[in-house]
């Protein structure tokens, strides 16, 4: 007899584990699918809702006369509101609703329009936004109205207004808010320029003070200004508009940009140069020679190479916290060109470009001295070494470089808490004993690290005072006036000396507006002389031994430059000049 024995037993805790998973998977791919199903009904259900409400609401703008199609504060004026909430099927909707006046081709466009009425027809636009998730959806529907007969300005005229950037370029999409409370009804609209550059309200009421604000994100203000106490002349004026006339204005704004400043007592610097006495400061070179201390294209039967390089051996400072700079004198014919380049060096000595990313325009070459690399990081660039790329279409004529310096700083001590004012060149109004009144003048303290962010600055000449008199400014760099274009992040570093109550700095530029560094500059009078060097951002700054008078002479001598020679200087507190040598 065989005898079966039955054995009975649960799942093991692994089978368990396993079967959860099984089953997760499962349900859990069920109910990513029912979630994501019933995220489309809804957002169908809330397109659904946007549509419905839109088309309801072009209707009703539809049914109503063509004077009274218009928005509250708008330009046609009427009793549409332009921004407005509303509650459809459970979904928070904004509603937005512009109305504007078109001109038509039909009849000739601007001045070309045969009865010069420009406002047309009005087209209504109705946009109906929701939020969704961490975003906003939105729907819009369009229509034209057309007047019952023939156009006619209703005492209106047109307001143009065209928006240029600082190389007077048209800017697209900026904001052109239009305000006028002294209308019958107050007039408060916003408007979008186009491609051109140009926002267009056609149909505006006939009247004065007309307020106008243009901008961008991320971009500066230009606008209009109410005469006022404060100002009670101002350059640009509420505009007027007349009937049956167009009225322009025009308004420039660019990206805004920002000053890093710093406050410093006079640094130790260091330098690699070469005057090219010899080669022994040459790594390598190709097609090119040194010729009485000048480096040029090599020579065969008096015809030049058209091409050519010089390596400098690497600079490797120790010690140092930053580097400073790098500039060179040359002299650059017609119909040759001489550009320079950094590398970065490796232990083991190879030469490698240093990318934009850290030095931008290093791919292409500069051409111009100065370079700043006071942005490169010590740690990833401790040893730097120089190219020079020569060329030439004209095989009798060759570039000539002088001599070329890399600059880098050993110490410069922080002084902290120092108050200034920065004031830009740009002016809004009179005041009423006739001084400008700028458009931007505000006081900064740096910090106790000797360094103050100054952000979202227009594009402008700024220049800067010193709010305490213990101290004169005896080198700034980049310059002062600081130059500020936009969209950038400048760095503005002001090293301070003890005041004296007499002082000169001089600032040495090319013609193109660059610091010419390693030029010698020598003020001098009766029985007074004395001599400086230029910084790498081209300065100087005398204060020993200068009294106040009206017949100091200035002579500045630079390679690759002729001698300038300026007579009558005065001195009679802290004095700044400009002096720009021609080129050879």
């Amino acid at each position: 007899m065989v005898t079966h024995h039955i054995q009975k037993r649960g799942f093991t805790f692994v089978e368990l584990l396993v079967t959860i998973a099984v089953v997760s998977l499962i349900f859990g791919g069920v109910l990513t699918t029912v979630q994501f199903t019933l995220k489309l009904i809804s957002m169908s259900k809330v397109s659904t809702s946007a549509l419905a409400l839109a088309n309801e609401r072009i209707e009703y703008i539809r049914s109503l006369s063509y004077a009274d199609v218009g928005t509250v504060g708008g330009i046609p004026n009427g009793a549409i509101p332009q921004n407005s909430t509303t509650t459809y099927n459970g979904f928070l909707f904004h509603e937005r609703v512009l109305i504007e006046y078109v001109d038509s081709s039909d009849d000739g466009m601007g001045a070309s329009d045969v009865n010069g009425i420009v406002a047309d027809y009005k087209e209504v636009k109705v946009e109906y936004s929701w939020n969704i998730g961490n975003g906003t959806s939105s729907i819009f529907l369009l229509t034209n109205v057309i007047p019952p007969g023939i156009e006619s300005t209703a005492g209106g005229g047109t307001l143009t207004v065209n928006v240029f950037d600082a190389a007077v370029q048209p800017v697209s999409g900026a904001e052109v808010h239009v305000y006028n409370n002294t209308t019958t009804t107050t007039i408060d609209t916003i408007r979008y320029t186009n491609i051109s550059g140009v926002a267009m309200f056609a149909g505006a009421p006939a009247a004065a003070n007309y307020q106008i604000t243009a901008t961008k994100s991320g971009y500066s203000t230009d606008q209009t200004y109410t005469a006022t106490t404060t100002n009670p002349n101002p350059v640009t004026q509420h505009v007027a508009v007349l009937e049956s006339a167009v009225s322009t204005m025009n308004f420039q704004i660019d990206e805004l940009s920002n000053i890093h400043v710093r406050t410093v007592g006079p640094a130790t610097n260091g330098s690699f140069e070469d005057f090219f006495a010899d080669m022994s400061k040459v790594y390598g070179a190709t097609s090119t020679e040194v010729i009485a201390g000048d480096v040029v294209l090599t020579s065969a039967a008096g015809l030049y190479a058209s091409s050519g390089t010089l390596l400098s051996i690497p600079d490797e400072p120790t010690p140092f916290t930053a580097w400073d700079s790098v500039n060179w004198n040359s002299t650059v014919p017609s119909g040759t060109a001489l550009t320079i380049q950094v590398y970065g060096v490796t232990e083991t000595n190879t030469y490698t470009l240093i990318p934009d990313a850290d030095l931008p325009g290093n791919s292409l070459g500069f051409a111009t001295s100065p370079i700043d690399i006071s942005m490169l990081n010590t740690g990833t660039y401790p040893v730097l070494a120089l190219e020079a790329t020569f060329s030439s279409s004209d095989t009798a004529t060759t570039s000539a470089l002088h001599d070329w310096k890399i600059t880098h700083l050993i110490s410069e001590p922080s002084i902290g808490n120092i108050p200034f004012t920065l004031t830009g060149s740009k002016i809004i109004g009179m005041n009423a004993s006739g001084s400008p009144i700028y458009k931007f003048n505000e006081n900064y303290t740096t910090g106790g690290t000797g360094s103050i962010d100054v952000s979202n600055l227009e594009w402008d000449l700024y220049t800067v005072s010193l709010g305490t008199s213990a101290y004169n400014i005896s080198n700034a760099c980049s310059g002062l006036p600081l130059t500020l274009a936009p969209g950038v992040n400048e760095i503005l570093t002001m090293t301070l000396v003890p005041a004296t109550q007499y002082s000169l700095r001089v600032t040495v530029l090319n013609t193109s507006g660059n610091p010419i560094s390693g030029a010698s500059v020598t003020l001098s009078r009766s029985g007074f002389t004395h001599t400086e060097m230029t910084s790498s951002c081209g300065q100087v700054f005398f204060n020993t031994g200068i009294a106040p008078e009206t017949d100091y002479a200035v002579s500045v001598q630079a390679s690759g430059y002729v001698d300038k020679n300026i007579s009558d200087v005065v001195i009679d507190g802290t004095n700044n000049i400009s002096i720009t040598p021609d080129t050879l």
